[in-house]
């Protein structure tokens, strides 16, 4: 038998018969890196599928249960946040400010996956005067000065309401 010259062959014996191994180049084969990539790149087109999150659209109403009045709304860029919140995983972020019976700040972080906000609550650090809390792929951070508990309460209940409508009722 004539050997191709990309090709090398090498004799061998496997279970008393006499058989020939055939390598073929690294040219030839698929590198692992190669591989990988492959592999990346799939991974890649099937999370480009997966839908954006979406925030209701009245999320931060102009006023809201216990007496707060909204000062400020925007989205903010992720690297201005001040939360640690991994950035690689955040999509939107949404934050609000309310007066009246005190002072509170609220951020609403759309997360790439609910694991990732699931993550969040079991990780994250309490702090005085702060709340925090998960719904799907939503992530809320809620900040306040000198605020009334019980009002404040009313606040977070119906901002949960909010996204617990918005989610179809799922956790």
């Amino acid at each position: 038998m004539t050997l191709k010259p990309q090709q090398r062959s090498q004799g061998g014996l496997v279970a008393g018969k006499r058989v020939r191994l055939t390598f073929v180049p690294q040219s030839i084969a698929m590198t692992r890196r190669q591989c990988a990539g492959w592999i990346g790149l799939l991974a890649a087109a099937f999370s480009a599928c997966r839908p954006r999150v979406e925030l209701p659209a009245g999320l931060f109403p102009e006023t809201a249960a216990g007496g707060w009045r909204r000062i400020s709304l925007g989205e903010m860029p992720v690297a201005e946040s001040p939360d640690p919140v991994p950035r690689t995983e955040v999509e939107r972020l949404l934050a609000a400010s309310y007066g009246g019976p005190g002072k509170l700040d609220a951020r609403v972080y759309g997360l790439s996956s609910e694991s990732v906000a699931l993550e969040l609550t079991q990780r994250w650090r309490p702090s005085s005067d702060t709340v925090f809390f998960a719904r799907g792929r939503v992530f809320v951070v809620i900040k306040w000065q000198a605020a009334d508990r019980k009002l404040l309460q009313e606040f977070i209940a119906e901002l949960e309401e909010r996204l617990a409508a918005a989610s179809g009722g799922r956790t």
